[in-house]
């Protein structure tokens, strides 16, 4: 009978870079091109040779049916990435449950290290009871901006509807009791 013996898998590091049609009006710190570069730095800097980078670019950060990051997920679940490394948390995502039960559950337990470079976060120290804190700041960004640009609530509500700049305050504000 013959013995296989199966070599290891080399594993790489996942660079995820997302812009959602929002951003694009926040100039271009946040353009797909330059996260690639930071990111790509940052790798080289750290001695990180073997990645992969993931792009979404024209998605929401507010949910996670986006197509660069159901691939990276899926190459996560077949354990082939062994980190995930962002320029900040809301390139990540901006549903702040959502990214806690990804940065703070599912990527442990799958032995996957999570890190925001511009935002310090680095699943292996110790320090980071500030996080679930900075995603509620990026949801309430998120809520703002629907509401306080006058952007019809299209992606958070079925149907689109415009509301006074009066209407949409009391809005972020019942948002913002419901997310703590």
């Amino acid at each position: 009978m013959a013995s296989y013996t199966r070599s290891p898998i080399e594993k790489w590091t996942a660079l995820y870079v997302r812009l959602s049609r929002d951003d694009d009006n926040e100039g271009d710190s946040n353009s797909i091109s330059h996260q690639v570069e930071i990111l790509t730095k940052y790798a080289k800097e750290h001695g990180i040779e073997n990645f992969k980078i993931y792009k979404d670019d024209g998605f929401s950060g507010t949910n996670f049916n986006r197509p660069g990051f159901q691939e990276m997920m899926s190459d996560i679940e077949s354990g082939l990435v062994s980190m995930v490394v962002v320029k900040d948390m809301p390139r990540f995502g901006r549903n702040y449950l959502e990214v806690g039960m990804y940065t703070e559950i599912r990527f442990p337990e799958m032995g996957v290290r999570f890190i925001a470079v511009n935002d310090g976060v680095d699943s292996e120290r110790e320090d980071n009871d500030f996080t679930p804190f900075r995603n509620i700041i990026n949801v309430l960004f998120c809520f703002s901006t629907v509401f306080a640009n006058g952007i019809k609530a299209h992606s958070i509500a079925k149907a689109p509807v415009t509301v006074s700049l009066r209407e949409r305050r009391l809005q972020v504000l019942f948002l913002f009791r419901c997310c703590l």
